[in-house]
């Protein structure tokens, strides 16, 4: 039996057509590239927008708190100043004061 075997022709590519497909690479490129850019760029804007709302929430939930810490120091009872200093006046005696001998 003969076995008959064919060879196909190798194509060297031209100059011209090297040039036209490194030019098509480059373009895919720069397409993806700005893809790439554009998509980076939404993200970029969409998380800093969450960040200042989050920050906007959190803020307003502190004003809300230093306002609650506000109304109980108002409800607080208020001492007056001359009660103030007899009982300071009175915390010193009693330090200060001698036991009492009598007292067991």
């Amino acid at each position: 039996m003969v076995e008959t075997q064919t060879q196909s022709e190798t194509k060297i590519p031209s100059l011209q057509d090297v040039k036209a497909a490194s030019a098509r690479v480059e373009q895919k490129a720069r397409e993806v590239y700005d893809v790439l850019v554009d998509a980076s760029v939404k993200w970029a804007g969409f998380s800093l927008g969450y960040g200042r709302t989050a920050l906007t929430t959190s803020a307003r939930a502190l004003e809300r708190a230093a306002e609650r810490l506000a109304t109980l120091e108002e409800k607080l009872p208020k001492k007056a100043p001359e009660a103030a200093a007899e009982e300071k006046a009175a915390a010193s005696d009693a330090t200060n004061a001698a036991p009492d001998p009598n007292v067991n």
